[in-house]
């Protein structure tokens, strides 16, 4: 029996469902969330030509922007949350030559908004993966659309961007799902990569 026969019939085996997640914002009520992205990366190219040949180099790594939507419901006022994050992120209202002098840090906007983490959940409520984005502020946000021939609910759309994200995942077992910290902002990041060098097969 192949392997791939062996997963798909086990009964102990439970894929990650994309409506098993939570994610965690300080100041925004997790019930109020209807969908978010998950990270991703893009790592840039550097090519070199030589003759008649292209030759290919890993560059810079680039974590890409966060698209999470909410539902704006009256109580509580999603859209005040929003509006209230901008403010302590130091966006003030340019009536007058002191508030037009008042701009943004990142200091602030990081502050204002916390420390997101999408967490990924097993059939029991466990976490069993967590993506936290550091360093996250709101670049964008969008208060929906109104339009009388519809009676759809009222969605905010809002982008984070964040210099990285740390991963917790790879479980023990289902009896035992707590996610290890595979890559994190540790202090020895080179050991880290020599270990999953070798963790891969990977040593020269």
């Amino acid at each position: 029996m192949s392997k791939g026969t062996n997963f798909w019939s086990s009964t102990t085996v439970d894929p990650k469902r994309s409506f098993r997640w939570v994610l965690i914002l300080d100041q925004i009520p997790t019930y109020v969330i209807r969908s978010t992205a998950k990270p991703s990366f893009t790592i840039n190219n550097i090519a070199h030509q030589y003759i008649g040949y292209s030759f290919n180099y890993p560059g810079r790594i680039t974590w890409n922007n966060i698209e999470v939507t909410l539902v704006d419901p009256v109580f509580p006022d999603a859209s005040a949350k929003i509006v209230k994050i901008l403010q302590a992120s130091g966006y003030a209202i340019p009536g007058t030559e002191q508030a037009a002098s008042i701009s943004f840090s990142k200091s602030d906007a990081v502050a204002a908004l916390g420390v997101p983490a999408i967490a990924q959940l097993d059939a029991s409520g466990r976490q069993i993966e967590r993506w936290t984005l550091w360093n996250a502020w709101i670049e964008q946000c969008r208060f929906g659309a109104l339009n009388y021939t519809e009676d759809a609910m009222l969605n905010i759309t809002v982008t984070l961007r964040y210099d990285w994200a740390q991963y917790e995942g790879e479980p023990k077992s289902s009896k035992n799902p707590t996610p290890d910290l595979i890559m994190g902002n540790g202090p020895d990041q080179l050991q880290a990569i020599q270990e999953r060098r070798a963790e891969m097969g990977a040593q020269p």
